[in-house]
């Protein structure tokens, strides 16, 4: 892959929204636009925020709702291991942000979840695509932090600093973000590689052993977090024995 070439500084590749529809959907039309790499796209609010698989995200003034421009770093087929590379940046940011008190609490659950004990603090939506042939692949990566509030879902619990005691505006909270992503995409892009993300990314996840469930829209699969694959994959040990590889799913801790 490509290496990653310096961004200017934050104030010159940032576009500060009081509401977007989406960051994410704000972000893609901009890059259609031409706008450069280490772009971002910050929202006070959104009227139309989305997670995975189409999930509404609640997007109210606090939290920080941002998307990320990166292009020309990566071939096509690599982009899911953005969601993981992006995970460990936002795990770095946040303990900078929150300090030792919770930084022992923090998880990362595959593959794109933030959480804050056995809370959802946050997630990460990476949506890729060519724009053209000349122009290489291209990715948003959206970044969702209850920062301020957080709500009631019905299928999970959720969280967000504010319950802990921790204080952080989202304007002050994207350039620890910013440094933290360039760190990691640059990792990945150059000379370490995703073998390097893959360990980061494993030793700021869930314990192995813990007890998960896939949802993949055949049923739903039980089993305990065994690790990654060499490409990023879950990897999940079934009740029978069987190690199962997971590609793609909704994974929920279990009950």
């Amino acid at each position: 892959m490509a290496g990653l070439h310096a961004w200017p500084p934050l104030d010159q590749r940032c576009l500060h929204l009081a509401e977007a529809g989406s960051t994410n959907s704000e972000a893609m039309r901009l890059a259609a636009e031409g706008v450069p790499s280490g772009t971002w796209v910050i929202a006070d609010r959104q009227t139309a925020g989305r997670g995975r698989s189409g999930r509404a995200w609640e997007s109210p003034a606090g939290n920080l709702h941002a998307s990320l421009v990166l292009r020309d770093v990566f071939p096509l087929e690599k982009a899911a291991q953005l969601a993981l590379v992006s995970g460990v940046a936002v795990h770095a940011a946040v303990s900078g942000a929150v300090g030792a008190a919770l930084d022992g609490q923090l998880t990362l659950k595959w593959p794109n979840d933030i959480l804050l004990g056995r809370s959802k603090l946050g997630g990460i939506l990476v949506e890729s695509s060519v724009m053209r042939r000349d122009q290489g692949a291209l990715a948003v990566i959206g970044v969702g932090l209850n920062l301020a509030h957080h709500p009631e879902l019905e299928d999970r619990p959720a969280t967000g600093l504010s319950a802990h005691g921790a204080s952080i505006a989202p304007l002050n909270f994207l350039p620890l973000l910013d440094g933290s992503m360039q760190e990691w995409i640059s990792n990945w892009a150059s000379g370490e590689g995703f073998a390097a993300v893959r360990n980061a990314w494993l030793a700021r996840s869930l314990p192995l052993g813990a007890g998960l469930m896939v949802h993949s829209g055949q049923g739903i699969v039980r089993g305990v977090f065994a690790g990654l694959d060499p490409e990023g994959a879950l990897l999940l040990t079934l009740p029978s024995g069987a190690l199962q590889t997971v590609t793609f799913g909704d994974v929920a801790l279990a009950r």
